[in-house]
């Protein structure tokens, strides 16, 4: 009986995690949803706009492994704690000076330094916030689990992604502001729930920060191949949003709201197949590690391929496909890359965001190129997927990774 009700503590504890984490998907997608609306309502333009969402965003390249390393070092729950704080202050700081500056717009300069501040806010802190959660996920179920623990935050994320824009748009009926209320509501909410938590039972190695503090703070060689399968990941996923609108226009003759309903049907294909995946094969356990990494890699590749073609009912298989992929692939590569160093969890997941962070810049940088040809991203997109295919068929099995598929 004393080992059932633990049993279902623990489930609770990891539900409560998994939650926590759907708030970045919620507030990422939310806030791109409300963008327009912002856009309007305020006294900048989008190319500004841009910019200072891009700060927050940039922040997370030293900010994630920083987290990780403290939660390694002092435990996942105040890194946790002091994320969704951040978040809530940040949005709070975010809605006040949009508000401000639709008021009392001949202060421009000095509402525009409090968004920069309010997402400067946002990147110190909130990186934390998933690579602590995956930490915790792991304390929780244990490193014989330490894959449910990973899909258990993952879940939460695309939940999050899905769910975000509905949100989003469901609050705009009521407000123009709304939204961005919500994100200020949310993470308080999640802030005295995270506090009844207790903290997992966790024990610092003091000998591994030792070593790790002598050694320097580069990442290890074999976390390589999945720090760049993660970043090659995230800027396909990217660039293939950003070129959405234009590679649809080229193969029809819709007007921008069809294109913009149509992209909006893509995006809630991939986050529900996404989803999917992540409940009914990753969770239920129906392939293994390495199974996931390779095939996952393979669906990638389909999907780029289909996207190559001239015909938009085509483009739904495409998203189909490119959804599972990367949805069997994150788990994977991560799951491997934390087992390579049980020890530092929490830094090998600040690695990953960090490596995540790196995608959605260089996608960027190469979203340009869709002014030479609308098709030029998918070309490039597709090049990437062979280079994660790649990595998955040709990666060296060493042992840390043989043992994670033992334990599966």
């Amino acid at each position: 009986m004393t080992q059932d009700a633990s049993r279902t503590s623990h489930r609770l504890h990891l539900t409560l995690i998994g939650l926590i984490a759907a708030l970045m998907g919620i507030g990422q997608n939310g806030l791109l949803v409300s963008l327009p609306f912002l856009v309007e309502h305020s006294a900048f333009g989008l190319p500004t706009w841009s910019i200072v969402i891009a700060i927050g965003s940039f922040l997370f390249l030293p900010a994630a492994p920083f987290w990780g390393s403290f939660s390694d070092r002092n435990g996942p729950k105040t890194v946790v704690l002091q994320a969704l704080a951040g978040m809530a202050v940040s949005f709070l700081l975010l809605l006040t000076f949009t508000a401000l500056s639709n008021e009392f717009s001949e202060q421009t300069y000095l509402w525009l330094a409090g968004l920069v501040f309010a997402r400067i806010i946002y990147g110190c802190t909130v990186a934390g916030m998933v690579p602590a959660s995956q930490h915790w996920a792991i304390l929780l179920c244990g490193s014989q689990n330490r894959l449910q623990a990973i899909t258990s935050v993952s879940i939460g994320l695309s939940t999050g992604r899905l769910i975000g824009p509905l949100l989003a748009m469901g609050a705009l009926k009521l407000h123009t502001y709304a939204p961005v209320m919500l994100m200020v509501a949310f993470p308080v909410i999640a802030l005295l729930g995270a506090c009844w938590l207790p903290k997992p039972a966790f024990t610092p190695n003091t000998a591994q920060t030792t070593t790790q503090q002598k050694t320097g703070k580069l990442p290890d060689l074999t976390l390589l191949p999945f720090l760049l399968t993660g970043l090659l990941l995230c800027a396909v996923v990217a660039l293939l949003q950003y070129s959405l609108s234009p590679l649809i226009g080229s193969i029809t003759a819709w007007t921008t709201d069809e294109i913009s309903q149509a992209i909006g049907l893509l995006l809630t294909l991939s986050a529900a197949f996404t989803l999917l995946t992540q409940v009914l094969v990753i969770k239920k356990k129906k392939l293994d590690i390495e199974s996931m990494y390779r095939l996952g890699g393979i669906a990638l590749l389909i999907g780029f391929v289909l996207f190559l073609n001239t015909s938009f009912w085509i483009f739904n298989i495409a998203m189909v496909a490119s959804a599972i992929g990367a949805a069997l692939l994150v788990p994977a590569y991560t799951s491997m890359a934390t087992q390579t160093n049980p020890e530092q969890s929490g830094k090998i997941a600040g690695l990953i965001s960090m490596s995540h962070t790196l995608g959605y810049g260089l996608a960027s940088l190469l979203a340009s190129t869709v002014v030479i040809s609308p098709q030029l991203p998918v070309w490039v997109c597709l090049g990437f997927s062979v280079l994660v295919t790649g990595i998955a068929f040709t990666r060296r099995k060493d042992k840390a990774v043989v043992d994670v598929v033992e334990e599966r």
